[in-house]
């Protein structure tokens, strides 16, 4: 068989499975999934690890005194008293930081659960990014391992929310930032929280991205009212954690959540399936991507063909068989590369 017929089987296929799962059958009630993937680590490796600590006299999540500015380049883990818990995050401040006259963007990235902030800093490579482009990156740690993302667990009384929020003030404090460029990318339980800040936390972030994870049935509500939001979707077609066809009730399929994105930004139509050139052919997967047509705010999906419960282009660090990672491109560059285009408008 030669290459193209390769090439028209696989999109093919991903056709089939697009098909599938507009028209598939409810399956049992299923508990949505704990993916329990990442590994922790004891420290940054980054140049300079300090501790920031800023502490707070009100109940208020959003309300932070006694800042300490971020001086020099490096990685730093800034502990604050938020409500009645201790809170935590590690964020990166690239040299570029220090050399730029303008305020500069924030990207906020969501472990998954049973993972730390330290952890997917250690294997997403957004260090890296920022020092290239930057942009400052925190990366904030969940209580117990895991966000509250309205699905009305045990952490269902964890404001994450106004966690967030309150995180977002803080680096501010510290740094220069350009309050309309803030932005949340996530990974699996942390993708579902991205979904929810884009709907609940409209005016503050400007662009979410979700990596294995499609989108949550509890969050549908919590978006009816929200504005249209700029959304890029990651979802391998193996991920055995959260499937490519969802999860009936609990979850809808990829086919599913680029449908309710495009009604949802009030596009006109959804875009061709665009094969992607096969840069790994030795990985096992293939990436095609498809967006929306004439939309308020754009929506982008990368289906990775045979992809599982990954991060293209950066192995998860995991004791887990989470299915092949694609290397065809690297899904944090993709990410910044979407959220940059993006701002909010006043």
């Amino acid at each position: 068989m030669d290459m193209q017929a390769k090439k028209v089987i696989c999109v093919l296929l991903l056709l089939l499975l697009v098909s599938a799962a507009s028209a598939q059958d409810a399956t049992p009630e299923a508990t949505p999934p704990e993916a329990t993937t990442e590994a922790t680590r004891s420290a940054p490796t980054a140049e300079a690890t300090s501790e920031a600590t800023a502490e707070s006299t009100s109940e208020s999540t959003a309300e932070a005194t006694a800042a300490v500015r971020f001086e020099v380049a490096g990685t730093y883990t800034v502990r604050q008293p938020v409500g009645t818990l201790r809170r935590q995050y590690t964020v990166h401040v690239p040299a570029k930081y220090f050399e730029s006259e303008k305020p500069v963007p924030l990207v906020l990235i969501l472990h998954g659960a049973g993972g730390t902030g330290q952890s997917i800093e250690s294997w997403s490579g957004f260090d890296a990014l920022s020092d290239k482009e930057g942009f400052i990156v925190a990366y904030p740690d969940a209580v117990n391992g895991a966000w509250n993302d309205n699905r009305g667990d045990e952490l269902k009384a964890v404001d994450d929310l106004g966690y967030l929020a309150h995180l977002i003030e803080s680096v501010s404090e510290k740094a220069n930032i350009d309050r309309t460029r803030v932005y949340a990318a996530g990974y699996s339980r942390g993708g579902m929280m991205s979904y929810r800040l884009g709907c609940v936390l409209p005016k503050q972030f400007a662009a979410v991205a979700s990596v294995a994870s499609t989108m949550p049935t509890y969050i549908l509500l919590e978006c009816q009212n929200a504005p249209p939001k700029a959304v890029m979707v990651v979802q391998g077609t193996d991920d055995p954690i959260v499937p490519w066809m969802g999860i009936q009730p609990a979850y809808l399929s990829a086919a599913d959540t680029l449908k309710f994105w495009g009604q949802h930004n009030r596009c006109t139509d959804l875009g061709p399936i665009k094969e992607v050139v096969d840069l790994s052919p030795l990985d096992g997967t293939r990436l095609l991507t498809q967006d929306a047509l004439k939309c308020k705010q754009p929506i982008l999906l990368y289906s990775v063909f045979h992809g599982g419960h990954t991060w293209p282009g950066h192995p998860v660090d995991s004791s887990f068989d989470l299915g092949l990672t694609s290397m065809d491109f690297n899904a944090s560059a993709a990410i910044w590369e979407f959220f940059k285009a993006q701002s909010i408008q006043s």
